[in-house]
């Protein structure tokens, strides 16, 4: 073999070695790379410990609280409006939504529950449009999820299932591994964008799980929301959405 023959050989095999990217990884590894930069691999057992969740804001004119469950899966948004201070709570619990006059209205004197059934939906894609939901519903596609390279950013495309079948979701990762953007687009060719930013453990009692400060919403291209993140609970807080007797017709016992 002559000493050309050999470089050749050795670019040759050099060349068949760096096709793939060197960061080129799969759906579910980058699915728990990302759930570990928020902090939600936990305890000895290294799974996903996130339940539950609170988080306040402000912003467009609003007041924002939230409470979530992505056990139940349920969650609360309760909304005043600065100039009005009129305040809006809107609740789902799985197939359920419903409208709040106080939270838990329903089961006390004088509190209205007004049922929203119409909501449920796009309520419950609300909830998994979170960060850490969508990581998780991420996790849930399994096979179906794939990951690709867009403008230099990572991107995890799924389907969603059960009440959400129809509904295509597409989760964008930073340079950081957090999740800076989710995409859904309903069969209906609806589309919403979330972004998120400034990540920051954001808890009174600190946890290291990440939660971002920044968050925008548009519809179609259109802003419908601009909040700054003040406070969060991570720590798994108590947080129940009873279903109203009104709202599921009697079925809860």
């Amino acid at each position: 073999m002559t000493k050309a023959t050999f470089v050749v050989g050795i670019c040759l095999c050099v060349c068949v070695f760096a096709v793939e990217p060197a960061d080129a990884q799969d759906a579910p590894t980058r699915i728990k790379a990302a759930q570990y930069a928020l902090g939600m691999i936990r305890g000895p057992q290294r799974i996903d410990a996130i339940n539950t969740m609170e988080y306040w804001g402000s912003g467009s004119g609003v007041t924002y609280h939230v409470s979530l469950s992505y056990l139940t899966p349920a969650m609360r948004v309760d909304i005043t409006r600065s100039n009005t201070t009129q305040r809006e709570i809107s609740v789902v619990n799985g197939k359920f939504a419903w409208n709040e006059s106080v939270p838990g209205a329903g089961f006390m004197p004088g509190t209205v529950a007004t049922p929203q059934p119409d909501a449920a939906r796009d309520r419950l894609l609300q909830l998994w449009s979170t960060p850490h939901g969508a990581l998780k519903m991420a996790e849930r596609a399994a096979s179906k999820a794939n990951v690709a390279l867009e403008n230099g950013a990572t991107v995890i495309s799924f389907p969603l299932s059960d009440l959400l079948a129809g509904v295509a979701m597409k989760v964008t990762l930073n340079a950081e591994n957090q999740v800076e953007k989710v995409q859904t687009r309903t069969e209906r060719g609806a589309t919403v964008e979330t972004l998120y930013s400034d990540y920051k453990d954001l808890g009174e009692i600190k946890s290291d799980v990440l939660f971002p400060s920044h968050i925008v919403r548009k519809q179609d291209g259109a802003p419908t929301l601009d909040l700054t993140i003040t406070k969060t609970d991570c720590n798994n807080p108590y947080v129940i959405f009873p279903v109203p007797p009104n709202v599921d017709g009697g079925q809860s016992k």
